[in-house]
């Protein structure tokens, strides 16, 4: 055995090397130019319009860094490295940011539908709430992300605005009791009220999932690896487009990135520099951006000569109206 290792010496060397180049995980996520999802592909319902035309969300293109990665992040002009702790709260765990890229999907899913559906004037009622824990800023109180809460002090809570204002009636230092469901257990735990820039918190933001009942009736569907909320824009306009009377595409190739609230805010997001080379890459004609965005959006369309229309958007309604123009 030592002659066949003394023998095999480098070769044995060489293997382990490249295991560690092309499996290790580094601390570090690799972001690079993406590409678009036709978004209403994703979503089917009987008696809906016929597309004529498409519309698309963009996305980054995302993946852990290993060594042979995080090297050739020096040499690709469009790959760059982001610390892992960047996407991490108090030293989150990488379950807690998966589970919270996950409700951010719910809660962007939520959004458009209730603004596709309002500004279509359909049918939506909404039949039942949860509110969940989307992010913990005290890794000390007892809660975490995914969280649904139940009660607090013994009462059931209809929104986030009936929880704060049940902290909002404690002193510094109080205990509220918080009974909450967690993997599929109900469980109860005591949590303290703190202050933070004159305000009182215990350390959560929260928000709700709703469900609803839809006429029309739609479906959507994603795929296991895709989350966040960054899609909720246009995936509001797929629904829109969808479900509505109004042509809002008119065989355009429209694609575009964005938060939405209940209200039809639209939001910042991240990444809007590979968003524009991806949607380069696929030859999109119109992109929509949240007004945060759009001076990066433009100076990466004219650095690199590209030929899309960039138009700002700071409401649903904004760009459906855009739209039908």
């Amino acid at each position: 055995m030592k002659k066949i290792i003394k023998a095999n010496f480098w070769y044995f060397i060489s293997i382990i090397i490249i295991y560690i180049l092309l499996n290790v995980k580094l601390p570090y996520y690799i972001n690079m130019p993406g590409g678009t999802i036709e978004t209403n592909k994703r979503i089917k319902c009987s008696n809906c319009n016929e597309i004529n035309g498409s519309i698309n969300l963009l996305y980054v293109s995302e993946s852990e860094a290993t060594a042979q990665s995080f090297l050739m992040s020096y040499l690709m002009p469009n790959w760059d490295l982001e610390p892992m702790k960047e996407q991490q709260i108090n030293d989150e765990s990488m379950n807690d940011i998966y589970i919270r890229n996950k409700l951010m999907l719910e809660e962007s899913i939520d959004a458009a539908i209730i603004n596709a559906y309002q500004e279509s004037n359909k049918q939506i009622a909404i039949t039942n709430k949860k509110n969940i824990v989307l992010v913990t800023t005290n890794t000390n109180n007892n809660l975490k992300v995914g969280d649904e809460i139940l009660e607090v002090d013994n009462k059931e809570v209809e929104n986030i605005a009936e929880l704060k204002k049940i902290i909002n009636e404690k002193k510094v230092g109080d205990k509220i009791k918080i009974r909450l469901k967690r993997n599929k257990k109900e469980k109860n735990v005591t949590v303290k009220v703190r202050e933070e820039n004159g305000e009182k918190i215990i350390g959560i933001i929260v928000m709700t999932d709703y469900n609803y009942k839809l006429d029309p009736q739609i479906e959507l569907s994603f795929k296991p690896g895709e989350s966040g909320a960054s899609g909720g824009l246009m995936l509001a306009l797929s629904i829109y487009s969808k479900i509505s009377d109004k042509d809002i595409i008119k065989g355009r190739k429209i694609a575009g990135t964005g938060t939405i609230d209940s209200n039809g805010n639209i939001g910042e997001i991240d990444g809007i520099k590979y968003k524009i080379m991806g949607a380069n890459k696929e030859k999109i004609d119109i992109v929509l951006v949240p007004k945060e965005n759009y001076k990066e959006a433009i100076k990466i369309k004219e650095k690199n000569h590209y030929k899309m229309k960039i138009i700002k958007v700071e409401t649903f309604k904004e760009a459906v109206e855009y739209l039908k123009k």
